[in-house]
């Protein structure tokens, strides 16, 4: 079998994107791109960095398929989560409508209760909700294995696959619906909410890294010129992260505005 993913180190992304497609000899609408590394540019030679990412060829149903969807995956979750009943079985996927969207629709199949030795009536283990992404990842070409670790107050979902790029999608919009299903399926039926993760490898940390970079490139701006700076739409748990890192820094603050899923953080100069 020949390989369908390469990890291309080069001096921009443009480079790596190109470098990679060349490799896989695909086009760019062929293709899953995962950026690991943004690279920098350093000063004068020093500090500088190459990008690193990841491309990964499109089996015939690929999750990325799915990116413009994500909107719709999560106001399908949205209203999921409005519900009370609780369906038995699952329904086959109908061919003419997209299988994340009709998995997304069967999430009010499951309810747990973390912290509680008690389950309500019908209710299932996070076991369940973790063979439930197995399958969704499944359906669009990637075999993967999901484990739990969870606590009073956190549920992980930790990922293992051959194909974390088609499951990470582009700028991590698979990752982000995927998890944006799993929470609504764990906050159902909980006494208390519980954080909620899903992680490929070490593929949030990674993140983590550059939402981190991010912040403190942005403080440094505002600092400088003493005038906000709008960021692009983050799903919730990043804009925390990142307000996080920068509630650390003196004379910068920050505040959400907009609505799910475009939701944004404003970083402001605060004297």
């Amino acid at each position: 079998m020949l390989d369908n993913s390469v990890t291309i180190k080069a001096p921009s992304v443009e480079q790596a994107v190109k470098i990679g497609l060349s490799k896989l000899n695909i086009t760019e609408d062929q293709a899953v791109v995962t950026v690991i590394n943004e690279g920098k540019k350093g000063l004068f030679g020093f500090g500088k960095q190459d990008a690193i990412v990841e491309i990964s060829a499109k089996t015939k149903i690929s999750l990325n398929d799915l990116a413009e969807e994500t909107t719709e995956v999560e106001e399908v979750a949205a209203a999921v989560a409005l519900e009370s009943q609780v369906v038995a079985e699952p329904v086959v996927p109908s061919q003419e409508v997209s299988p994340l969207i009709e998995e997304a629709a069967l999430v009010e199949e499951t309810e747990e209760v973390v912290e509680s030795e008690e389950k309500t009536e019908g209710s299932v283990s996070l076991e369940a909700v973790a063979r439930y992404l197995e399958d969704v990842i499944k359906a669009f070409g990637a075999e993967a294995k999901v484990s739990v670790e969870a606590s009073s107050r956190e549920v992980h979902f930790n990922i293992e696959t051959d194909k974390s790029g088609l499951i990470i999608g582009k700028h991590g919009k698979i990752i982000d619906a995927l998890q944006s299903l799993a929470q609504v399926m764990v906050h159902r039926g909980h006494h208390r909410r519980v954080a909620v993760l899903l992680n490929v490898g070490d593929y949030r940390d990674r993140r983590a890294g550059i939402l981190e970079s991010i912040a403190d490139r942005t403080a440094r701006q505002v600092l400088k010129t003493k005038q906000a700076v709008i960021l692009d739409p983050l799903p919730a748990f990043e804009r925390k992260q990142i307000h996080s890192h920068l509630s650390q820094i003196e004379h910068v603050k920050t505040h959400s505005e907009g609505v799910e899923p475009n939701r944004y953080l404003v970083v402001e100069y605060e004297n």
